[in-house]
């Protein structure tokens, strides 16, 4: 899955929610970044967590972002300027450019499940990172997402349009044996739940809306956020998402 300049944009100003920020809450606490490690986020995007990270692992540390698209490298090296140890650089996640053992930990999070083969990322992951290191995913189950507000007629296509785009819509459920596959063990999940019950700037659903609108397209796009701005007005907009932190452990 490729996303445009457009859909790059809204992943950035998702990144902003109080919602994202406390996803990055729990990446940062199940990631265990402290003073001098070396870190890896694969999908760096917006570089709000890459920052987080730069932060904990100080100036002799090193913090290393990569994202494929040139303006969320930009964004991600304005988040982070000035912070000591931190970089960010075009990158993919199937061929990374750091020799083997480097890193004491490493992160994605929502990236795996746009990849046709999230398999070779998961193999260059365990590349990098030493014995004992840690792996952090996020990822989401779609097909467990909801939204109430809206006449099916309209949903559908829009929501049939953003799953069929998605190489691994249910890559939670999958990502066991995948992981053991490629290197890594001592595996663990936990939810990150999200509910929200209108369309505040501040809150994951519109820009998640925005987000499937512009995957769907016209006629379907549009008249999906039409019908959630008219269920929002109405007070019956509801949506909910639960990503899945999957923690591995590098053999």
């Amino acid at each position: 899955m490729e996303f445009s300049t457009e859909q790059a944009g809204l992943q950035r100003r998702m990144a902003a929610t109080r919602d994202l920020a406390q996803r990055r809450l729990a990446v940062m606490h199940e990631l265990g970044a402290h003073r001098g490690a070396r870190v890896l986020e694969i999908g760096c995007g917006a570089g709000l967590l890459l920052r987080d990270i730069a932060l904990a692992t100080g100036p002799h540390g090193l913090a290393a972002g990569i994202d494929l698209l040139p303006d969320q490298v930009a964004a991600a090296r304005a988040a982070i300027g000035g912070v000591p140890g931190a970089r960010a650089d075009k990158g993919d996640a199937g061929a990374l450019d750091w020799p083997d053992g480097t890193f004491d930990a490493g992160v994605a999070t929502h990236v795996l499940e746009y990849l046709d083969t999230p398999e070779r990322a998961l193999a260059e992951m365990r590349r990098v990172l030493k014995p004992g290191g840690r792996l952090v995913i996020v990822a989401t189950n779609w097909d467990a997402d909801f939204w109430h507000g809206v006449e099916e007629a309209v949903a559908a296509p829009a929501l049939q349009a953003w799953r069929a785009a998605m190489p691994w819509p249910n890559l939670p459920a999958k990502l066991g044996p995948i992981l053991l596959a490629q290197g890594f063990g001592a595996l663990r999940q936990v939810p990150l739940p999200v509910v929200n019950t209108g369309l505040a700037d501040d809150a994951l659903a519109p820009w998640m809306a925005r987000l499937i609108a512009a995957e769907a397209g016209a006629p379907a796009g549009p008249a999906w956020l039409a019908a959630l701005t008219e269920a929002d007005e109405k007070g019956e907009l509801f949506y909910s998402s639960v990503p899945i932190l999957t923690v591995a452990t590098a053999i």
